[in-house]
């Protein structure tokens, strides 16, 4: 079986090569500079369940809620969605630092826990519904030594935008169109 860091030389080219683009040009559109996007369209089909295409990647997947809320449970649901990506982020950006410093490890895994109150999204005078926190336990197989594996945490931690979007929320603005389902049908 592959160790995690057998593509590190090659990862490390490649982070060192955008590292050169993004500090030459920090305005550019990506891939070529950082300035970067993401773009979903979500479609509702029935059932508390949900179609995610994505713009950029052109990938599409299923999101779904649970039994007791109404849904099917035939997908991950939006915010295992959520934090999953997150912490994949991080687990990307934490092989970049690693390749990038020259720190190998053979595996990592990472399990990350939320609590929330969810009365939120039913009842508006509840209190806010979002994570109230997160906690992630790294585990990370690797003969290099321990101070050089928790600085490359910290800076994976520091660094993700993944990770910084849940801990530094952004503006979110929504705009509404309303069609009469009599049109659609014509």
């Amino acid at each position: 079986m592959a160790k995690v860091c057998d593509c590190f030389p090659e990862l490390k080219d490649v982070t060192e090569a955008r590292e050169r683009r993004y500090r030459t040009d920090p305005g550019k559109p990506a891939p070529e500079g950082p300035q970067s996007f993401v773009e979903v369209k979500v479609t509702s089909i029935g059932a508390l369940n949900e179609l995610v295409e994505c713009r950029k990647s052109g990938f599409k997947f299923i999101i779904s809620e649970p039994v007791h809320v109404g849904g099917q449970n035939v997908a991950p649901t939006p915010l295992e969605y959520l934090l999953s990506g997150a912490v994949g982020c991080y687990a990307a950006v934490f092989a970049f630092y690693a390749a990038k410093l020259g720190v190998s490890y053979e595996s990592f895994e990472a399990v990350a826990r939320t609590t929330m109150d969810v009365r939120g999204h039913m009842m508006p005078d509840a209190p806010p519904s979002g994570f109230q926190n997160v906690a992630i336990d790294i585990k990370v197989v690797s003969d290099a030594p321990a101070e050089q594996l928790h600085e490359i945490e910290r800076l994976a931690l520091e660094g993700c935008p993944g990770i910084s979007t849940l801990r530094h929320p952004v503006p979110v603005e929504t705009s509404l169109s309303v069609a009469p389902a009599s049109q659609r049908a014509a």
